[in-house]
């Protein structure tokens, strides 16, 4: 074997070797790898929808619909604007769809019409601004009768709501007071002296609110109880208008998350009416509901 042959050969061997020597120590990086997976977030766009059934339709404590079950579906989506350090920590818009149907016809009824049964449809859009433990919601209500029960109202309403968690864990009563404003028509009653209501009147509620809650295993406790106020004629005198106080039950059905949370509820409201203001055949009722929503 010739000088040649050996180094041809010696070369050829040190080729073969290298692919093995570097399998079996470190492995060798490539020129190219593929990018870091996405970091997966929290959506900016939540939301709920779903379905209540009530025995007794009340609005600011003023009996829309007594003693016949009224079913209300609805539809909200939130849409989260900012989030982040400084005074405005969080910026969130909303636009909510709320309806209300009578298995007894709603109000005025029009000779084969389709919308009878169809009592009330709502649009609520609004924008809730949070600085801190304080979270200020603003929201322009549109209300609109299909069934000509009543002509259509709008008004602003303002909600200032406190988180307390932090100061009273488990006993939080997470307090707010509301402030609604007629601005075109009637969301409350005012009826002149033969019983008629009038829509020249734009009055002012003020409600204040808390809702305590728990939970025992799966199953969510909440204690919400309201008292309201109307001036400026949004009842028929100024003064107490309300006040309700009940207890509802939620429950989280084991449903997959990526389908949502669905959650089962029922609960019972107690309503306390001045007659006088409200326009109110009783001054006491309860009301039963149940409801299945789920959300995203």
């Amino acid at each position: 074997m010739t000088k040649n042959t050996v180094a041809q050969f010696c070369a050829l061997a040190a080729v073969v070797a290298l692919p093995s020597l570097s399998f079996a120590g470190t492995p060798v990086k490539k020129a190219c790898c593929a990018p870091a997976p996405e970091k997966i977030t929290e959506s900016a766009i939540t939301g709920d929808i779903g379905l209540n059934v009530v025995s007794s339709y009340y609005r600011r404590g003023i009996i829309q619909q007594n003693h016949s079950a009224s079913f209300q579906p609805y539809l909200d989506v939130y849409f989260k604007a900012h989030e982040g350090d400084g005074f405005i920590n969080k910026a969130v818009l909303g636009l909510g769809l709320w309806n209300s149907f009578s298995n007894t016809g709603a109000g005025n009824r029009r000779p084969g019409s389709t919308t009878n049964s169809w009592y009330e449809s709502d649009f609520t859009p609004s924008l809730a601004l949070t600085a801190g433990k304080f979270t200020l919601t603003e929201t322009y209500l549109i209300l609109t009768f299909p069934g000509d029960a009543a002509a259509s109202a709008q008004a602003l309403q303002s909600r200032l709501s406190f988180d307390d968690s932090d100061y009273l864990g488990t006993l939080a009563l997470h307090p707010a007071i509301t402030h609604v404003k007629e601005l075109d028509g009637k969301i409350g009653t005012n009826t002149n002296s033969r019983g008629v209501q009038t829509q020249d009147k734009q009055g002012n509620l003020w409600e204040l609110s808390v809702a305590p809650g728990t939970a025992v295993g799966p199953v969510s406790i909440t204690i919400p109880l309201v008292l309201a106020f109307g001036s400026g004629g949004f009842y028929n005198q100024d003064g107490y208008g309300y006040f309700s106080g009940g207890v509802n039950l939620g429950y989280t059905l084991p449903v997959s998350k990526h389908y949502g949370t669905w959650t089962a509820t029922a609960g019972a409201t107690y309503y306390n009416t001045s007659k006088k203001a409200t326009g109110n055949r009783s001054d006491n009722d309860i009301v039963a509901s149940a409801g299945l929503g789920v959300a995203f």
